[in-house]
């Protein structure tokens, strides 16, 4: 058989008149019975049977293997979308595969071994796994296990097999029933060109950490950005935290009330979290007007260069100084101060392309080595990425033309261009703008003809490749059946462009598995990683975001099962059982 029996026989006391007596002559005489099956002499016992025959004729794996109610197995419960096992009836745990914690939970599932007001009390001595494919949803565990029969305590190593069964734990239960959020971020980027350029860099950061996506219940698109709906303040809470430390924002929150509760002094409250960005992004050619005050560079035009947690700008026509007098770092405090004072000139949308003709750097002492000049190939290249330098260009629809305008400027880029590259500008020669604004600048600054923004790197298959998004568009708005009424067409176009928008933005968060199999969010990967290369500080930052946000959430959750494992204790046998369990393993 499966089983190993060894059987322990000892003597029970009879009564408690004739324990003296009984006790004084059996160990005078020693006197030895015949077993009542098979006649073997054997101490007296109140079975009056040797262990051989009690041990055939006690079967204690069928009674350990009894489900509950009459079930042929016992059964433990796992959550099909958290991956918990059941614990209590209200509270799921998290184990590992054949862990001393899912080993503590299938003792607790067997019925028997939780039956301690019967005449049988079970208790158990060691506890070890049996190997099953796990994919099998079956868990095998061989015990040894003591058990009272008939006043005589006869131990056995048995087998038992429990089943694994599919259950929706509380938390997974609430997530997808409808109306139970209890708080909402509310990630809002107001422009004056309506543009959400600024959500793309949150959206790359939102796909790359899965921690921090698994706690949103729902999203929602609304005209200047996204709604996240959260079970929970904390979770809510932490997410906008992560949110404010990758871009510049102004956060604040509101409770809305309910419903209340007089006689038990409770409320249902809706907190609501709001996300205000900093509407300025990467390329946008900024006015700060003169009355921008503990600004340096107030009164003249500045280049967004990066967008972190602060704002990092440069005068867009620098002084061949010094870079750093240039440069200044705008934190969410300082622009929401004087809001008014920042207004964006142009955004990337209005970019020029240019071809340059020569590079000059303003440093004297480079000025004898112009046909050596470093060029920057990367945060390891031991070059700056950024030095001024005198750089003439020419428009690239002109080139060639002996008559074409030869526009003249001061740029940041003097390490990263050489005389025939392709660069993105903005061309303020021939730029007319709307008011004054050329009234809010200093006297003393010169707006230049170009301001150059960037280099453009040659990519492979830029002109084969053709959109035929809105042919498909198109098509598809066109195969659907036509209706009779101008305002339900127009309804349902607004209300498919909505919905086409919402589900591009989630998946590009990583919301869906299905993404994998988008090529533009491959291109947009590319170009996020191709950042964080150039950028290391904005690699680390995310890194160190990312691990002290799994720090919290451990927190947290060891937290939950302080407060819930209340009613969830293991008894003291499965706790010898986990301790004898770790000393194998170690």
């Amino acid at each position: 058989s499966i089983c190993s029996s060894s059987v322990i026989l000892f003597s029970m006391a009879l009564s408690n008149t004739n324990n003296t007596s009984v006790a004084t002559v059996a160990a005078a005489t020693a006197v030895k019975i015949p077993c009542c099956l098979c006649g073997t002499m054997i101490l007296p016992n109140n079975a009056n049977q040797c262990g051989t025959c009690l041990a055939q004729n006690f079967d204690l794996k069928s009674e350990l293997e009894r489900g509950p109610s009459g079930a042929v197995h016992p059964t433990i419960y796992q959550c099909r979308k958290c991956r918990r096992y059941q614990k209590t009836p209200t509270y799921y745990e998290a184990c590992e595969p054949e862990s001393p914690e899912l080993l503590a939970i299938c003792l607790k599932h067997i019925p028997a071994l939780q039956q301690h007001g019967s005449s049988k009390q079970y208790k158990v001595k060691e506890a070890s796994w049996i190997w099953t494919e796990p994919h099998s949803m079956r868990f095998k565990v061989k015990l040894t296990v003591q058990a009272l029969v008939q006043n005589v305590l006869v131990q056995q190593r048995v087998m038992v097999e429990l089943h694994c069964g599919w259950q929706q734990c509380p938390d997974c239960n609430r997530e997808f029933t409808n109306r139970t959020w209890l708080a909402k971020v509310q990630l809002r980027q107001r422009r004056q060109d309506h543009g959400q350029k600024g959500l793309a860099t949150l959206e790359q950061a939102l796909r790359g950490n899965a921690n921090i996506r698994k706690h949103v219940l729902s999203i929602d698109a609304s005209r200047e950005g996204l709604d996240f709906f959260f079970l929970n303040l904390p979770q809510a809470q932490m997410f906008s935290n992560y949110l404010r430390k990758i871009a510049p924002m102004k956060v604040s929150s509101s409770i809305k009330l309910v419903s209340t509760d007089s006689h038990s002094n409770t409320a249902h409250r809706k907190h609501n979290i709001t996300c205000e960005l900093v509407p300025l992004c990467v390329q946008d050619l900024v006015v700060i007007e003169k009355t921008c005050k503990n600004n340096k560079l107030a009164g003249r035009l500045a280049l967004i260069l990066k967008v972190k947690s602060v704002v990092h700008a440069i005068s867009a026509s620098p002084l061949r100084s010094n870079l750093e007098q240039n440069m200044v770092e705008v934190s969410p405090d300082a622009f929401y101060k004087y809001e008014k004072s920042y207004r964006v000139l142009q955004a990337s949308n209005r970019l020029t392309r240019f071809t340059v003709m020569d590079v000059e750097l303003c440093d004297d002492n480079d000025h004898h080595h112009q046909d050596a000049i470093a060029e920057y190939k990367g945060p390891h290249s031991g070059v700056d990425k950024y030095a001024l330098a005198d750089v003439q260009v020419v428009r690239e629809s002109e080139y060639g033309d002996s008559t074409a305008e030869i526009l003249c400027c001061v740029t940041h880029l003097g390490h990263l261009l050489q005389p025939g590259d392709t660069v993105l500008g903005y061309d303020l020669a021939t730029f007319v703008g709307d008011g004054d604004w050329d009234a809010q600048l200093n006297s003393q600054f010169v707006v230049p003809d170009v301001v150059l923004v960037k280099k453009v790197t040659p990519k492979k298959g830029d002109d084969t490749f053709v959109d035929d998004s809105s042919n498909s568009n198109s098509q598809q708005l066109d195969s659907k059946p036509k209706l009779s009424k101008k305002k339900q067409r127009r309804r349902r176009r607004k209300e498919n462009r909505k919905m086409k928008d919402l589900e591009e933005r989630v998946e590009r968060m990583g919301f869906l598995e299905d993404f994998a199999e988008d090529k533009n969010r491959d291109e947009e990967d590319e170009e996020f990683d191709q950042d964080l290369e150039a950028d290391l500080e904005m690699a680390a930052q995310l890194q160190a975001l990312e691990q002290d946000f799994a720090k919290l959430e451990a927190q947290q959750q060891k937290q939950q099962q302080q407060q819930k494992g209340g009613g969830a204790d293991v008894d003291a046998n499965v706790n010898g059982v986990e301790s004898k369990q770790s000393k194998k393993e170690e």
